[in-house]
């Protein structure tokens, strides 16, 4: 009969009094024989025969370490909501507007910005162009400055729309995923119109020297 430290308390201790008690004593007609457990490894250590863990695992085990050490401190009594500083206007304008004249979405993008500076300090402006309900995303720095801005803009016509707006409720999601053949569409347009804008400004700067040319002829 051979003990292990695990079948008393862990302890050297305990094995080496067991040794002593128990090996050689009678038990119903037989001797017990007590000796140290020995561990032993069976052949060579090779760490590529180590079970690997699935990718599922490592990705299970990676999330419950993030939430473990994902500490915050608890949302003071009274303190706003991150979305009660984002303004979400609708019915800006349609999807397709911009497959039309790609330089559209800078244009928007700084008329709303332009408007929103009204009403406080405007953190960023998200043009959601493939949304078919036309939406532009408006972060200030307040809450404050966002419920001004809804008061300003809620209603009023802006480029031939009615638009609304309204504090984000913090769900909803906005941006539309597009496929690889839409994006790569939408590089293309803003590859030629860059080009165009390129070509316009060299006709200009060519335009510009020979009529300075002219001028120092005519001198």
């Amino acid at each position: 009969m051979a003990l292990s430290r695990s079948c008393f308390t862990g302890f050297v201790e305990s094995v080496d009094l067991a040794l002593k008690i128990l090996d050689g004593s009678q038990i119903r007609g037989k001797t017990l024989s007590v000796q140290r457990a020995k561990f032993q490894m069976k052949g060579a250590y090779d760490p590529a025969l180590k079970p690997k863990r699935k990718k599922k695992d490592k990705e299970r085990q990676k999330k419950i370490h993030e939430k473990l050490f994902d500490w915050r401190p608890e949302r003071m009594r009274g303190e706003p909501l991150k979305c009660e500083r984002v303004v979400i206007i609708k019915n800006l304008f349609a999807p397709e507007d911009f497959d039309r004249e790609v330089q559209l979405l800078l244009e928007y993008q700084q008329d709303i910005r332009s408007e929103c500076l009204k009403c406080g300090d405007v953190r960023k402006v998200v043009i959601c162009d493939r949304h078919p309900e036309g939406v532009a995303q408006v972060t200030f720095r307040e809450p404050a400055e966002a419920q001004a801005c809804v008061q300003l803009l809620n209603g009023r016509w802006f480029s031939q729309r009615k638009i609304s707006a309204e504090i984000w409720d913090g769900k909803t999601k906005y941006k539309i995923t597009e496929t690889d053949a839409e994006i790569e569409a939408r590089i293309q347009k803003w590859d030629k119109f860059l080009d165009q804008e390129d070509e316009e400004k060299e006709k200009k700067k060519q335009e510009t020297e020979s009529s300075n040319k002219e001028q120092k002829t005519s001198q």
